[in-house]
């Protein structure tokens, strides 16, 4: 009887096989991931710099992106850049835009906002978008690039959703930041410029015919809500996100408030308490409780320079008088010297210049915003009834990097 041999290696050889084939098997009915994005991950270089960038003297952690992946996007087939209008840039913004309802949230950034999505303007590339891209490229290693928005671009910004939210909140941050020191922080207006501050107007077709009746008078925001449309101008400038007038509309008709003629000043400090620390998770920000200073208190050189270098705000009640015929609130966001003159910039909340009287003492603005409007101190103190001060320096936003470590953008989940 002979006798059969099988050399080890053979053996082993043979096993090999068998475990290979188990293995493709497994592979095949849990439908792994394929190996090679892993390996490529692994592999080649990642675009990291230094690990850390600064701004303005506080270092923020990079994003590590893979080299591969600038490499699938060298060449694009689309390039918008800022200025221009396209669909892609209507497309990005849609993306981006965040939940508005302004509450802290683990998701919730603010990298586009509602007044960048309105229907003029959703295509159009403005210098808000063109800000956020440069922050998500310095923040990716790719600080050469110049903002447009292409596939790469695309790429990025939907990858936000993997990284952490301490580092979705230094983006956040860092972008913020940017458009303070630039002048850009505020709306977009509906010719697709910067206001530079945050304005709204009850007579906006957004929300102007909205209720705001009181006892069955009829009212709506254009008839009436002057005080709810100036809290969301300071409280969206304080809180360094828009609050339209649909939320402080919204407090407006739950609280006891008499709003038949408009709101009382006692409004504003109630609805600073409930936004109080809106954004303190996320920002560090918090408003605290504006002070109401009647008009036998008021000093107009003190809140000049309050305004003009404390960078406070104000709200005044006024009179019938330059810019009412009924009693009204209008909000105090700067004040100027021009040619020897000071005047208070005063954002109007109901756009009708028509209106306005004693125009020796008011003055055109070259901002393309109706609402927007000089006037001498000495008018608003003529016209006022009191003025409702926010002790805050309007421009205030702590620079915090809250990422503990660099991040690595994945990409194994690339179909």
């Amino acid at each position: 009887m002979k006798k059969r041999y099988c050399s080890a290696p053979l053996l082993a050889a043979i096993c090999l096989l068998a475990a290979c084939a188990v293995l493709t098997s497994q592979a095949s009915a849990e439908q792994a991931e394929p190996a090679y994005a892993f390996l490529a991950e692994a592999s080649l270089p990642q675009i990291l710099g230094s690990g850390t960038f600064d701004v303005d003297g506080t270092p923020f952690y990079r994003i590590a992106v893979p080299q591969y992946i600038t490499e699938r996007f060298s060449q694009s087939a689309y390039a918008v850049k800022p200025g221009e209008t396209d669909e892609h840039v209507g497309a990005m913004k849609d993306f981006l835009f965040s939940d508005p309802v302004f509450e802290p949230h683990d998701t919730g950034n603010e990298f586009v906002t509602y007044s960048q999505c309105r229907p003029e303007v959703k295509n159009y590339f403005d210098s808000h978008l063109e800000v956020l891209l440069r922050t998500i490229y310095d923040f990716c290693g790719l600080s050469d690039k110049q903002p447009c928005v292409d596939e790469l671009s695309w790429y990025l910004v939907q990858r936000l959703a993997d990284v952490s939210s301490p580092m979705r909140n230094g983006i956040e941050v860092v972008y913020k930041h940017r458009l303070i020191q630039q002048g850009l922080l505020g709306t977009v207006s509906r010719n697709g410029s910067s206001d530079n501050l945050y304005y709204y107007a009850q007579t906006d077709p957004d929300w102007a015919a909205l209720s705001f009746e009181y006892e069955g008078n009829g009212a709506t925001v254009k008839a009436r809500g002057c005080g709810c449309v100036c809290a969301s101008m300071v409280i969206s400038t304080y809180h360094k996100v828009e609050i339209t007038p649909r939320w402080t509309r919204e407090f407006a008709l739950d609280g006891s408030w008499t709003i038949s003629a408009g709101l009382p000043n006692e409004y504003f400090p109630k609805l600073c308490g409930h936004y109080r620390s809106l954004e303190s998770e996320r920002y560090g920000t918090v408003l605290n409780e504006p002070k109401i200073i009647p008009k036998s208190e008021l000093n107009m050189d003190e809140l000049a320079d309050q305004i003009a270098n404390k960078h406070y705000m104000a709200i005044a009640n006024v009179l019938a008088g330059a810019f009412t015929k009924h009693e009204h609130y209008i909000v105090l966001e700067d004040y100027q010297v021009i040619g020897g003159v000071g005047y208070f910039l005063v954002a109007d909340p109901y756009i009708l210049p028509s209106r306005y009287t004693d125009w020796d003492q008011l003055k055109k603005t070259d901002t393309g915003n109706d609402g927007m409007i000089y006037a001498t101190p000495a008018l608003i103190y003529r016209d006022c009834r009191s003025v409702i001060l926010f002790e805050q320096d309007r421009y205030e936003l702590p620079l915090v990097c809250r990422a503990a470590e660099p991040e690595k953008l994945h990409t194994a989940k690339e179909n």
